[in-house]
């Protein structure tokens, strides 16, 4: 059994979700044997103390304080804290997006969950959608634009929107929550969703408006041996999965397992192991898809950090597929220490080769 270092809380907005996802998580690495040692984040990036930390996952609380202070001396309560994997639930920006993978590499540290560049390809909408296209993985139709190009010519950009049907949805191409989404349901509105989205980001993914059944599957392991759980259904309680939908309302409702023919499932299935390849992903995600009509299925985002709460479509969806919590959470902090192994002894067989070069053998 292992230490494991529990991140959570964070700088993004889904914050609340990171904290509630930790107390899931705690449970399960405590009932499969691991110890845990809490590593909270305040909503300013600065890492509070262990005492502080353990606080918030044994209490109630909704957040966690800024501290106020500079964050780089707060970095010593994660080298120090004696883990041997790091186990990310930061949610959203500057948690899986492959900057808090990065600075677990640079410990050298074991850790779960997708790697630095597979990691910041999931949160990049637009990037991912190219390189899904590309692998021939079904996407929904889309357009993008950067906001230098925007700017220099919003007209071209509208008429290039003119390929796709209404309604659009506008994105912010890299976010979390549905953050800055906007439905736009007439060409007058295009400019200005375009706009509010790049209040959010340099860049901005329009697309077609699918009009059918919202599906999520599960994804776990590394390399060859990726496997995909049975698969869920989001019944949206507003236009669509919105923010409020999401986190304020809770009107929306979740089916898991969704009443799909098994052929249909069974497509879905190959689908999010394929698409979860595509991007070079490892340990987990979540990836939802679109049915429209009996059988087009299209990838709409790759969540390589997925929720852990009492509700969250994840952990649920492998409970159904025969694998409860403590395993799931086991499963992926071995699978962190086989990945961490598995790079150092690519580095090594580098540095050998390296060292041979040099002697002339």
């Amino acid at each position: 059994m292992a230490s494991v270092g529990l991140i959570f809380g964070g700088r993004s907005v889904e914050h609340q979700v990171s904290i509630n996802s930790a107390r899931t998580v705690a449970r399960g690495l405590r009932e499969a044997g691991h110890r845990v040692i809490p590593l909270g984040v305040a909503q300013d990036g600065c890492w509070i103390d262990a005492s502080a930390s353990e606080a918030v996952l044994a209490g109630d609380a909704k957040s966690i304080a800024a501290l106020g202070t500079p964050v780089a001396p707060t970095l010593a309560r994660l080298a120090g804290a004696g883990a041997e994997v790091l186990f990310p639930l930061i949610h959203g920006t500057w948690g899986e997006d492959g900057t808090l993978q990065g600075l677990c590499e640079m410990l050298a540290l074991p850790y779960v969950g997708a790697g630095v560049a597979a990691s910041a390809i999931a949160m990049d909408k637009l990037l991912c959608k190219r390189l899904l296209a590309a692998a021939g993985v079904p996407v929904v139709e889309y357009e993008g634009t950067t906001r230098a190009d925007f700017e220099a010519d919003p007209a071209a950009i509208l008429r290039r929107l003119e390929n796709l049907p209404l309604p659009l949805f506008v994105k912010p191409s890299v976010g979390g929550s549905s953050v800055g989404v906007k439905r736009v349901p007439s060409r007058e509105c295009q400019e200005s969703s375009i706009r509010f989205a790049l209040q959010f980001d340099d860049a901005v993914l329009v697309e077609r408006g699918a009009s059918g059944r919202e599906l999520e599957c599960a994804v776990l392991g590394a390399g060859g041996r990726l496997e995909a759980s049975c698969v869920g259904e989001i019944v949206p309680g507003n236009d669509f999965y919105d923010y409020a939908d999401k986190y304020l309302q809770d009107t929306a409702g979740l089916i898991a397992p969704a009443d799909l023919p098994a052929e249909v499932a069974g497509r879905v299935r190959e689908l999010a192991v394929r698409a979860f390849a595509a991007i070079g992903g490892a340990g987990m995600a979540r990836v939802d898809f679109f049915l429209e009509g009996n059988d087009r299925l299209s990838v709409n985002e790759i969540n390589t950090l997925p929720g852990f709460t009492s509700i969250s479509m994840y952990p649920r969806l492998w409970g159904l597929s025969g694998l409860p919590l403590p395993r799931l959470v086991d499963r992926l902090v071995a699978l962190a220490v086989e990945r961490h192994q598995e790079r150092h002894r690519l580095d090594r067989g580098i540095k050998e080769w390296l060292a041979e070069l040099g002697t002339g053998s």
